[in-house]
């Protein structure tokens, strides 16, 4: 995993302005321009294979491209002390293949059909991605499936994985992303900064280590597998009948991680070259299904007064994101203006007004229009569909997996939710504000 320290969010800040414009004129004239927001026509479905694993499909049989995450619930926050990076060295062994299947030739395979793979390791979990055009899918899928679950961990290949994260930690460097930072400022416990571990802990892992941590925790129970796009069900179950190497787990054998209450309020202020907020509140579980509406309604909000009426921001993205398994309502901003020192205030008064001020019937048609055209844009994207679902189903959660929680749409309300939402949830034991400016300190 590639880690971004902050002085490099500007630039990603900047593009994210760019994706807000372009994703605008592209929508235009595609979808609807009236009537209620349909739900989308495709709902993932959640099952439980017979070895315990969690089987997550978006399918469309259709489709031209397929996808498949397999998602090991366990990242660094699980290293041994003194040993911080195993994890992540384990991923980068993994791909070295199996006594089987090779490593190198299944790289080449991918390539050779027009597909990709990577893996990505987090705090929390540690997750094999292949995309592939459909017609090729199966048989890489098949591959990618027993290198993950019949690794080989060639101890010849340890040194040379230590040496290739020595040169990730050197371009791309071990502080944290603004997520990740929002993230250790809003939990206790162990920090996602560990991920790539120190040129010392590496060096101090041994074979055994990695064999010890991959037997403890890649079983079935802490598995979950997404399959999105151009395959069958049939096929798909197929597929893994053929390739887990997994023993079945016993009932009871993993427990999840429980979802850890995060540390509210919180309000971080840190000097810094730049502008960028990330300011909103803490979300109810019951509330999970109204987060989305209230977040298309208060983007509109904050996009009119902070970018159209008065241009403040560079980028602005309002959403309902999940850290660890909880869930919070954010706005994030980034300005190079110098009134930049009243966004905080400016979004506070957004979020209140939300309370106050209850949509009216031209906000609610417009935010209509704009998410039948995001779903216009989103209904044939199989491959961001499963990125999607793969960070949902790897949170921490403290029961099963709930598929009418999986890319909740915001759906329109009846009159008067919203409002109540924001009252009940836009409090001050719930906020959350974690603000770097020039003007601090």
């Amino acid at each position: 995993m590639r880690t971004t320290p902050l002085w490099l969010l500007a630039g990603r800040a900047l593009l994210l302005a760019l994706v807000l414009l372009s994703t605008e004129s592209l929508a235009r004239g595609r979808g609807k321009a009236r009537g209620a927001v349909e739900a989308p026509s495709l709902r993932p479905t959640v099952e439980k294979l017979p070895d315990g694993s969690e089987l997550v499909l978006a399918l469309r049989p259709q489709a031209a491209w397929a996808s498949l995450h397999y998602v090991v619930r366990t990242g660094s926050r699980n290293d041994p002390g003194g040993k911080e990076g195993l994890a992540h060295l384990l991923e980068h062994l993994i791909f070295h293949g199996t006594f089987d299947v090779r490593g190198d030739d299944f790289q080449l395979a991918v390539k050779a059909a027009g597909g990709s793979f990577n893996g990505l390791t987090s705090a929390h979990s540690t997750t094999y991605v292949l995309e592939a055009p459909a017609e090729s899918f199966l048989p890489l899928a098949e591959q990618l499936v027993r290198i993950v679950t019949s690794p080989k961990l060639d101890p010849r290949q340890l040194q040379r994985e230590v040496e290739i994260i020595g040169t990730e930690s050197q371009y791309f460097g071990q502080g944290p992303g603004f997520h990740e930072h929002l993230e250790d400022t809003l939990f206790a416990g162990p920090s996602s900064r560990t991920i790539l571990g120190t040129q010392q802990t590496l060096n101090s892992i041994t074979r055994e280590d990695l064999a010890g941590f991959y037997t403890r925790h890649y079983t079935p129970a802490n598995t979950s597998i997404v399959i999105t796009g151009g395959v069958k069900r049939e096929e798909v179950l197929g597929m893994l009948e053929r390739s887990v190497r997994l023993p079945p787990s016993r009932p009871g054998e993993y427990k999840p991680t429980p979802v850890p209450p995060p540390l509210l309020p919180i309000e971080q202020t840190t000097r810094a070259y730049f502008s960028l907020i990330a300011y909103g509140y803490a979300v109810a579980p019951k509330d999970q299904g109204l987060c989305p509406r209230a977040a298309a309604l208060l983007k509109l909000r904050l996009l009119r007064s902070l970018h159209v009426e008065e241009p403040m921001t560079m980028g602005m993205e309002v959403q309902c994101m999940t850290l660890r398994g909880n869930t919070f309502l954010m706005a994030l901003a980034f300005s190079a203006s110098i009134n930049s020192s009243t966004l905080p205030d400016r979004m506070q008064l957004a979020f209140a007004g939300l309370a106050k001020e209850p949509p009216t019937a031209a906000e609610e048609k417009l935010v209509d229009r704009h998410i039948q055209r995001a779903y216009a844009q989103r209904e044939e994207d199989d491959l961001g569909r499963g990125t999607e679902l793969a960070r949902e189903v790897a949170q921490p959660r403290s029961g099963p997996l709930n598929p009418a929680r999986l890319l909740i749409p915001p759906t329109r309300l009846p009159r008067g939710a919203v409002r109540d939402f924001a009252r009940r949830t836009f409090v001050p034991d719930r906020q959350v504000v974690v603000n770097f400016s020039p003007f601090a300190g």
